[in-house]
């Protein structure tokens, strides 16, 4: 097999029809990446003058005259294929030898097992679990499974069939909650790039991009219709309404603790009930007030959560998303999933991915709140096989290793700590 560059127009067409295809192996996502210090390298496998197989290569300078390789969500190539798998490999090695790369990076779109929603118990796919010994023999190094985000790219995703999917298949307390929706005066817009600082606003504090990395991508991805970027708007006379409701209803538990409390002034567990209860009642004044005062002003709404969603190829992909825990009550993040998994459907798509979770099924989980979340709307939970490293340079590699280039590279900042 011979490996020669594709221009992106070739690789694009290939990616769009493989099997394995995604978004991260498209001419856009590698311009995106260009942004972010990244060569972009497209590559093909021919036999006999046939393509066999791609791949898009991100690569970097890691140390003096040393180079790596990321191809993100992996090869685009049959992996259950061994001959054709093993000629790709070698043409690869020989080829980016030659270039001064250590090793290349991937983390396929191959599902080793799928996760109960329930107890995260796995249904293993024997096939893919063998598969680990073909690349071990075929110059990739294993890394270490990660349970949280410890890797590039998510190895636990929660998708939705859209083509199967109805609200009484979710959690009754996802359920409960969304049927709420109509008094509290929250509406979905669509917007454009003039709007990802808003955007920015709701995710920055989740990773290390900047607003320029998304304004990168929405522009990238939307030219070819492959991004939709949307606010969730809060219109404060609802508020208000949605305020004054909940003092209503605390004035009468408030007075109802009050008459506990003058027959049993002693009881300290209602005094605390009652301490609570006043401490809710001037926040929920506090807020009216604010409220009042924003509305005077001329300010009749706020925007409170947002989403940036890649298309491709039927699935719509929740990139990024976020919201003002301030207004948890108003259940923004409900709202927002609820109305874009409907959107979606409606528009033909196929499947909706919510991006990854952990893979940490127990209560001491630190992400076990965003686990509840998206587990709640019933999706499919895919395990993919993880990390793996080509080598391509064995004396580099390790020299890499050695030194702790590799971990410094690959490490990331701000992630919850755990108990592992």
């Amino acid at each position: 097999m011979n490996i020669r560059e594709l221009t992106k127009e070739e690789f694009d067409n290939f990616s769009k029809n493989h099997m394995l295809g995604s978004f991260y192996q498209t001419s856009s996502y590698g311009n995106v990446m260009e942004s972010e210090g990244y060569t972009s390298i497209y590559v093909g496998g021919f036999k006999d003058d046939e393509l066999m197989a791609g791949a898009l290569i991100l690569s970097k300078t890691i140390s003096l005259n040393v180079k790596y390789g990321y191809s993100p969500r992996g090869f685009l190539v049959d992996y259950f294929d061994k001959e054709t798998f093993s000629e790709f490999i070698k043409a690869l090695k020989s080829y980016f030898s030659k270039k001064g790369f250590a090793f290349i990076k991937i983390d396929p779109i191959i599902t080793l097992s799928i996760l109960n929603n329930k107890n995260g118990n796995k249904t293993l796919n024997s096939t893919s679990a063998n598969l680990i010994n073909t690349l071990e023999e075929n110059g990739f190094k294993k890394l270490k499974d990660n349970l949280y985000f410890e890797s590039i790219l998510p190895r636990f995703n929660p998708i939705i069939n859209l083509k199967d999917f109805s609200y009484n298949k979710v959690d009754p307390k996802i359920y409960n909650k969304i049927s709420k929706f109509q008094s509290k005066g929250l509406t979905l817009n669509k917007c454009d790039i003039y709007d990802i600082n808003a955007f920015y606003e709701f995710v920055k504090r989740k990773n290390d991009y900047s607003s320029d990395f998304y304004k990168t991508i929405f522009k990238e991805f939307s030219e070819k219709d492959m991004a939709d970027l949307y606010l969730i708007s809060m219109d404060y006379h609802s508020y208000l309404h949605h305020l004054q409701e909940d003092i209503t209803i605390e004035e009468v538990l408030n007075e109802k603790i009050n008459r506990i409390l003058q027959m049993d002034p002693s009881n300290k567990s209602i005094l605390n009930e009652k301490m609570n209860s006043d401490k809710k009642l001037n926040d929920i004044n506090e807020e009216i007030a604010s409220v009042n005062q924003k509305i005077q002003n001329g300010t009749t709404k706020e925007d409170i959560a947002s989403a940036l969603v890649i298309k491709y190829n039927g699935i719509a992909t929740i990139f990024a998303s976020g919201f003002n825990k301030q207004y948890n009550k108003l259940l923004p993040n409900h709202f927002m999933h609820y109305y874009l998994i409907d959107h979606y459907k409606e528009e033909g798509f196929k499947f909706f991915d919510l991006n990854g979770i952990t893979g940490d099924f127990s209560d001491s989980n630190p992400y076990k709140g965003l686990n509840d979340f998206k587990i709640g709307f019933s999706p499919v939970i895919f395990e993919y096989i993880g990390e793996f490293d080509l080598v391509i340079n064995n004396t580099k590699y390790s020299l890499l290793l050695s030194t702790k280039a590799i971990q410094r590279e690959f490490t990331k900042k701000g992630l919850k700590s755990t108990n592992s």
